[in-house]
């Protein structure tokens, strides 16, 4: 009779032994096959220490192989370095030295009783199931740890140079890609999309812009290649996991430097029913990888790299471009690689021994690349990401008058920076991109007849960075704002008068921000009124008197403007004055920092722009140059109106606040 068979008893039958033990036997294999469904490996505890030449393994629970379960019930110590055992398991590989201690079930009989009774043959063998501990040369191998030896993990990704030209070869990924993906005979996904990829190339007809969208989509197949070949290796243990001898695997012992340590890593980790791992992976029941072979396939097939003659007009951009690829619609742009790619990318895929069987990639990799090369990612602010490979080719004063009108048309403040080829070489923070947010700076790099041949940008986290480690510095720089203050004094003889009173104003910055804070509460409710920043240009000395009737309002910001508004015409603004500009946006940026709960939700976006002009402003005063201090100095007075007129300020005086910074801006230019 077979192990799923049972006999059935009535009245009046005769008993064998045989028949008892059926019953004893099919009950046990009933008891391992609810086993199996449970698990397998090291459920809780049986962890090792060691300490001088004892390892010493903890009481614990563990299902094997064929659904036994396994209790150790009290620690139990063994010596360092154990006898050889004539034991073998065909999940232990011996290349790697040391030695495993393995968990394994035993079942042992004891002497039958003497038989005292007239006609008795014998009385019932008990028998007492229990484990053992087995120490075996060798550590355990199997399939989730032989994925880390899979050759697309040895692969070479795709280098950008600053110019977003190829630094290795594209060909030799690709071919290896492709290799992979047919998989023998048993092709991973649509075989018309291996054969789509096998026909891309890297042109040297291509634009430098239209080869770093290749090569970055070119790797993020290569990373939603191996989240796929991951996701397979993790479900690739079958329900039966029949072996020569079963065992739990607990620990790997080994000397470093002379001395022995026990890692639990390499062990039977548990393994949850295969249900489970296939839930969790959120698949069809034929393919439970098949949420990421459906992805690998769209990113295939949404290859789109840039046209190389543009046609029409230029339009502005969409959040949802031509060149990016929309994958269960959600639209995915192509991000280009750095120059340099960390030496461990891999290991994002390799099976960590550590981690549950099961753990699936639920982080597509190859979505967030960034993330691999260690750089800035996207998005940082949340204001969407829009594509650029429709401008190449295009002339670029046209695309960054195109650029800088979309994302002012957003309330946002466009740094958009046009420069010649090789000028990115100095640019700190520079990156080829094929996608920009709003709130980064955009880099558009044009050849010799103008055109945009590369795209770039200076992520908006790096500058935001930048702000965060200065902020210190600013904070100790408001109470040298009076010294500031007197440098402005020397700038005209004609506006002394209007220097001294900002000076006073300035002086008032050595109070705590916990006072400024105070004063931006009553401007943030509209406490202005006529006889304070509703006034115009012409009647502010008149009310600059009035200042410390009304310092708990926007004085800070609005008797600058107005020294500022007051200076002669002039057609370049020199260091001197670009500093008190500076100062103005300083102290106005760190006050509305102090706000609480404004509504807008792009008030913090607004707000870390005026201070990345700020920053902008101070490089250019330290370069020297009057017509990039110019520059800046506008820009920084325009990020100010739109950060003040988004922490709440009514339409009224928002309008009035846009006139005096307009009439400024006149004055200076």
């Amino acid at each position: 009779m077979t192990a799923n068979q049972y006999p059935f008893f009535e009245s009046g039958q005769t008993l064998t032994a045989a028949d008892l033990n059926m019953v004893r036997e099919f009950q046990h294999a009933r008891d391992r096959l609810v086993g199996r469904m449970t698990g397998f490996g090291v459920n809780c505890g049986l962890g090792g220490s060691v300490s001088g030449t004892t390892l010493t393994i903890q009481p614990g629970l563990a299902v094997d192989q064929p659904g036994e379960p396994l209790v150790l019930p009290t620690a139990q110590p063994i010596n360092l370095a154990p006898p050889a055992m004539n034991v073998s398991y065909d999940f232990i590989d011996t290349a790697p030295g040391g030695f495993s201690v393995v968990l394994e079930a035993t079942d042992e009989p004891e002497a039958a009783p003497d038989c005292g009774e007239g006609d008795c043959a014998g009385h019932a063998t008990l028998h007492t199931v229990g484990v053992a501990l087995r120490t075996v040369a060798g550590r355990v191998t199997g399939t989730r740890m032989d994925f880390s030896d899979d050759e697309l993990l040895k692969a070479e990704p795709i280098r950008l140079a600053l110019d977003s030209t190829p630094v290795n070869s594209y060909a030799a990924l690709r071919d290896l890609i492709e290799y992979r993906l047919k998989n023998g005979t048993e092709p991973l996904v649509d075989p018309a999309l291996i054969a789509k990829l096998k026909a891309t190339s890297v042109d040297s007809a291509d634009s430098p812009g239209a080869q770093g969208y290749k090569c970055g989509w070119l790797n993020m197949v290569l990373f939603a290649t191996l989240d796929l070949l991951r996701a397979r290796a993790l479900l690739h243990l079958s329900c039966d996991r029949t072996t020569t001898r079963p065992g739990v695997v607990l620990g790997w012992v080994h000397q470093v430097g002379g001395d022995w340590t026990f890692e639990c890593a390499y062990r039977h980790a548990w393994e949850p029913p295969r249900g489970l791992t296939e839930v969790f992976f959120g698949g069809t029941c034929d393919n439970p990888a098949s949420r990421l072979q459906d992805e690998l396939e769209a990113l295939l097939a949404g290859f789109a790299p840039p046209a190389p003659v543009p046609q029409g007009e230029v339009e502005p951009p969409v959040f949802c471009p031509k060149g990016s690829i929309l994958i269960r619609g959600k639209c995915v742009n192509i991000f280009y690689p750095p120059e340099q790619i960390p030496h461990e990318w891999a290991e994002r895929w390799r099976i960590n021994p550590r981690d549950p069987i099961w753990y699936p990639p639920f982080e597509e990799k190859w979505k967030q690349p960034w993330e691999i090369y260690q750089t800035e990612g996207w998005d940082f602010f949340e204001d969407g990401v829009f594509g650029a490979t429709d401008y190449l080719g295009r002339p670029a004063d046209v695309v960054r008058d195109k650029l800088r009108d979309f994302i002012t048309s957003t309330s946002g403040a466009a740094v958009i920076k046009v420069v010649d080829v090789g000028a990115v070489d100095d640019m700190k923070g520079y990156l080829p991109s094929g996608g920009f947010s709003p709130s980064d700076t955009i880099v558009l790099t044009k050849d010799a007849a103008g055109k945009v041949i590369a795209t770039g940008r200076v992520p908006a986290v790096r500058n935001v960075r930048i702000v965060g480690a200065a902020l210190p510095e600013a904070v100790s720089a408001a109470t040298d704002a009076k010294a500031a203050a007197t440098e402005m004094r020397g700038l005209t003889a004609t506006v002394v008068s209007r220097v001294d009173t900002a000076e006073a104003n300035f002086s008032g910055l050595k109070r705590d921000f916990t006072t400024l804070h105070g004063e931006f509460q009553s401007y943030k409710g509209g406490a202005f009124d006529s006889s304070g920043y509703g006034v115009r240009i012409a009647t502010a000395e008149a009310q600059l008197k009035r200042l410390e009737e009304v310092q708990h309002r926007i004085s800070l910001v609005e008797g600058k403007v107005d020294v500022l508004a007051k200076l002669p015409k002039e057609k370049t603004i020199d260091r001197n004055l670009g500093k008190g500009v500076s100062e103005f946006a300083q102290a106005t940026v760190a006050a509305m920092q102090s706000l609480p709960e404004v509504q807008n939700p792009n008030f913090q976006r607004y707000t870390a722009a005026a201070a990345r002009a700020r920053a902008d402003l101070d490089s250019a005063i330290a370069a020297g140059d009057p017509e990039l201090v110019t520059e800046a100095t506008l820009a920084v007075l325009g990020t100010v109106r739109t950060m003040v007129k988004a922490s709440g300020v009514s339409a009224e005086h928002g309008r009035e606040l846009d006139t005096q910074l307009r009439n400024l801006g006149g004055l200076i230019t």
